[in-house]
């Protein structure tokens, strides 16, 4: 093998794009990127040869930017200091000032633009209620929509404006499609374990993610009729979740463009509605393609694309003649060729379940080399082969480890049932899961199975530490970042720290509230109460304004580690959130530098 160049550094500057919106006229694309460092907003030409167009400069995140049925205006949340309390802000598409058009800040899941280009109504969290807000932005009025309503995330208008399509959980155990009468807010129309929704031209369909089937699938509704039907996908394959997975019509009404995954990998596929046939699939390249967007000519196609070796970037796909083409800057000025390839792995668990995941060895020459188990977050997501969703796998990879990240029970893309495995049971199945996955990497040839540490974020940082603590003799070190370390604090903490989301998240992991019988459960599987038995030496890093994994508990964790004299190091973001060390480059820089400074130490 050559001499790896690459490194940490180089890694960093290349820059991630976190959403996009295109411009129906497919003229320019809207995306936000962190190239400045911090995630801002830029427009782009897609004529060739076009340089893209920093339209922000705020010393917050900006993570999306929505462009205005107008073409003319946008709009754009930011919070601070990763706080997740957002304000609204208006913005020209050709830059200048940018104008607040709300007055108090609220935890956003959702905006959307009224087709007439006057209205936005936002769903946000406000203490332990949901609201639908509306705001007029020509005269700068604002008014509710339907006030403590169940959680409502984003939606859709339909293109005469009567009627509002929104994706609600009412216990996060089961989405439902409502749709409501703009005029009368308080007639609506329900549909069943439906979201995502996005409206045929003519409105007289919609097209959602449906989740009443063993995966999930795209689901066609006929709108105020009762014929609703599927879109059968291949063994293995399925839609993945949340909003990126929203479909998106042709212009004619015909056909739908949807994302699908298989393992960690997916495509764009093309279905003929009027046929009930899949009409496609587009070749585009190895990785995740998601969020498809068609211009109103039905001519063009825009993704967004990446993998393991091709950072993130929007592309154009022409529908006639099938050729795809970048339309966000490519050039890195790095070598990603010397990143290798993911390897797709099957491995047998405890109880014989076979789990997937990705490996990623050691770019270093000297063999054998430590290894590192990576736990996504979630748990209701997975590592795929994505530049942003596996972030720590290169820079691992290029420091000398060979990195393995499970998609445990409980990860997206392998079917409802294997979903649901891990309701009710958090840190146990998924924790043996985990350790097996230690256990088929220590048996890698390139690996000194002595020598394996474990590292995660969000529920990732919860299994590392439930790992280190109900599984000390596992694994040799490890690092937390932003873990929830007690669920009954978690779920009983004011307010002011987190909020009614929160409690639906911990009462449907743990298939109830911590009372009677689950108040035992809460406490079995929170790393707190098993910290004296760890033995591994911890790093662990957390956001001083988190409100999804708060302060508090983590330093009552911190706290015990020094009673007990265990080495550990702790380090705290003063204006840090939930997940500002994978898109904040000096963040990133700080916490990736440190990690594996750490595990060179620990696992020497």
């Amino acid at each position: 093998m050559e001499e790896i160049t690459i490194t940490l550094d180089d890694l960093l500057k290349v820059p991630i794009i976190l959403s996009y919106d295109l411009d129906p006229e497919g003229k320019f694309v809207l995306y936000s990127s962190n190239e400045p460092g911090i995630p801002q907003l830029f427009i782009i030409s897609v004529q060739e040869n076009s340089k893209p167009k920093q339209i922000t400069n705020e010393k917050e995140t900006i993570l999306s930017g929505a462009i205005a049925p107008s073409r003319d205006k946008l709009i754009y949340s930011m919070d601070k200091d990763g706080n997740e309390l957002h304000h609204l802000f208006l913005l020209p598409i050709d830059g200048g000032e940018p104008k607040q058009v709300t007055n108090t800040p609220a935890k956003t899941l959702g905006i959307i633009w009224h087709p007439n280009g006057n209205l936005i109504v936002r769903s946000t969290i406000s203490g332990m209620k949901f609201d639908l807000e509306v705001f007029n932005i020509k005269n700068s009025e604002s008014y509710p929509f339907m006030k403590e309503i169940p959680v409502l995330v984003g939606g859709k208008y339909s293109h005469d404006g009567k009627w509002l399509a929104t994706t609600t959980y009412e216990s996060l155990e089961r989405s439902k499609l409502i749709v409501f009468n703009t005029e009368n807010p308080n007639e609506s129309i329900t549909y069943d374990m439906a979201g995502y929704p996005s409206w045929s031209p003519d409105d007289k369909k919609i097209a959602f993610t449906d989740n009443t089937t063993k995966k999930p699938l795209i689901g066609i509704q006929e709108f105020q009729e009762e014929e609703r039907f599927v879109l059968e996908l291949e063994e293995g394959e399925e839609v993945p979740p949340f909003d990126f997975a929203t479909p998106a019509w042709s212009p004619k009404g015909d056909k739908i463009y949807f994302p699908i995954g298989k393992y960690g990998r997916g495509t764009i596929k093309c279905y003929n509605i009027e046929e009930r046939r899949k009409e496609l699939d587009l070749q585009l390249p190895l990785g995740i393609s998601l969020s498809p967007k068609i211009t109103s000519d039905g001519k063009q196609l825009a993704v967004l694309h990446s993998s393991i070796n091709s950072p993130s970037g929007v592309y154009f796909y022409n529908i006639d003649s099938g050729i795809v083409a970048p339309i966000t800057p490519r050039d890195f000025d790095i070598d990603l060729s010397e990143i290798p390839p993911l390897q797709s792995i099957w491995y047998e668990s405890s109880d014989g379940r076979r789990i997937h995941g990705y490996y990623l060895s050691a770019t270093s020459r000297s063999k054998p080399n430590p290894g590192i188990i990576d736990v996504h977050g979630g748990p209701w997501g997975q590592t795929p082969d994505d530049w942003f969703y596996a972030f720590f796998l290169a820079p691992l990879s290029i420091s000398g480890f060979s990195v393995f990240s499970p998609n445990f029970r409980g990860s997206t893309g392998y079917g409802k049932e294997f979903q649901d495995l891990d309701l009710g049971d958090p840190g146990g199945g998924d924790l043996e899961d985990v350790v097996y996955a230690a256990k088929w990497l220590k048996n890698q040839p390139d690996v000194d199975g002595s020598r394996i540490g474990i590292e995660g974020i969000s529920y990732g940082g919860f299994m590392t530490l439930i790992a280190l603590t109900k599984k000390p003799d596992v694994f040799k070190s490890g690092v937390s970042l932003v873990p929830i370390t007690d669920w009954i604090y978690d779920f009983n903490c004011p307010h002011e720290e987190a909020d009614l989301s929160n409690q639906m998240y911990t009462i449907k992991l743990f298939q109830g509230k911590p009372r009677k019988d689950k108040k035992q459960l809460y406490i079995d599987r929170s790393p707190v109460t098993y910290v004296s038995n760890i033995k591994a030496p911890v790093m662990i890093m957390a956001g001083r304004n988190d409100p999804r994994c708060p302060i508090q508990p983590i330093e009552e964790f911190v706290e015990n580690l020094k009673e007990l004299n265990h080495p550990h190091e702790f380090i705290i973001d003063e204006s840090a959130g939930h997940a500002s060390v994978l898109y904040v480059k000096e963040k990133s820089r700080r916490i990736l530098t440190r990690m594996i400074e750490f595990f060179k130490e620990t696992l020497k």
